[in-house]
């Protein structure tokens, strides 16, 4: 028994040892398998909110590349700028400010939860190292043609509809372009919209998440496939290239364009309505009654 009452502690330590060292392994592959879900989840999310202007060490697209963000800001500025950039800017800022003077473009508030937003960081950050732990699920891009770049030019003056019903381009914008109409003038003017977005990626970004109040609205529920993305890109990016075929359009042009369809459905009306003058629904019935008279 006093042998026994001697060993107890050491067989004790041994004991709650093991255990403990269990519990540690444990705790660490549960944190472990959190940290990849999270990475993952937060890789869902940057692909839908995100990677329209965004990537991850693949260069700047509408806004900057969001590599190694996490080394450059803090958690609670990037929470402050995703879900607010333009109340943060307006706040003072000066790192906030900066951004938006680089790249002129507003970007929409975010509605993401802390959590939300948390989880992509911990994804940019996995994907900032050279060999990145995490890769977003992406599928091959779609390869433009000149096929392609020619239905872009129908999407954008709307002789071929958009898949899911959203205005053509022309409604608002313009391009000056042999063969393009005028556009409206309620929008910038895209004739050099690839220089100043630096490249097809950047038109990309902007059409898959357009960043403008009026655009969000209007193809909230009607979005562009990828494939209207592409082709409209590529189409945009010739038009900037192709200076041979660029012809600015006067107001005068766009004016005497107006004046032609108004001339045009003005005759359409009077010919109709003068048909219509011309003779009566019933006049068989009144030519029949004339005649029972005689």
């Amino acid at each position: 028994m006093k042998k026994l009452v001697t060993q107890m502690p050491k067989f004790l330590e041994r004991s709650f040892g093991v255990l403990a060292k269990k519990l540690s392994l444990f705790a660490l592959s549960t944190l472990l398998g959190v940290s990849t879900t999270v990475a993952q989840d937060g890789g869902a999310i940057f692909k839908q909110s995100c990677g329209m202007c965004h990537s991850v060490g693949k260069g700047r697209l509408v806004g900057p590349d969001l590599k190694g963000v996490n080394t450059k800001r803090n958690e609670e500025w990037i929470i402050k700028f995703v879900k607010g950039s333009q109340a943060f800017i307006k706040s003072g800022d000066a790192d906030a400010k900066a951004i938006f003077d680089e790249y002129q473009v507003v970007m929409p508030d975010q509605n993401l939860t802390d959590a939300e937003i948390k989880s992509i960081i911990t994804f940019i950050a996995a994907n900032s190292e050279e060999k990145p732990a995490i890769a977003a699920d992406e599928k091959a891009p779609i390869a433009l043609t000149g096929e392609l770049a020619v239905k872009g030019q129908h999407y954008f003056d709307g002789s071929l509809r958009l898949s899911n019903g959203g205005a053509a381009c022309i409604s608002c914008h313009n391009v000056n372009y042999d063969g393009v109409i005028p556009g409206g003038l309620l929008a910038k003017d895209l004739t050099n919209v690839y220089t100043r977005l630096g490249g097809e990626d950047g038109i990309k970004g902007l059409l898959g998440a357009p960043p403008f109040p009026a655009m969000t609205v209007a193809y909230k529920n009607h979005p562009m496939t990828e494939e209207e993305i592409v082709a409209l890109a590529g189409f945009l990016t010739i038009v900037d290239k192709d200076k041979a075929h660029q012809h600015p359009k006067s107001t005068v042009d766009m004016l005497l364009y107006g004046f032609v369809g108004l001339f045009v459905i003005l005759a359409l009306i009077f010919i109709l309505w003068r048909n219509k003058k011309s003779g009566m629904v019933k006049q068989d019935i009144y030519d029949r009654q004339i005649e029972t008279f005689k």
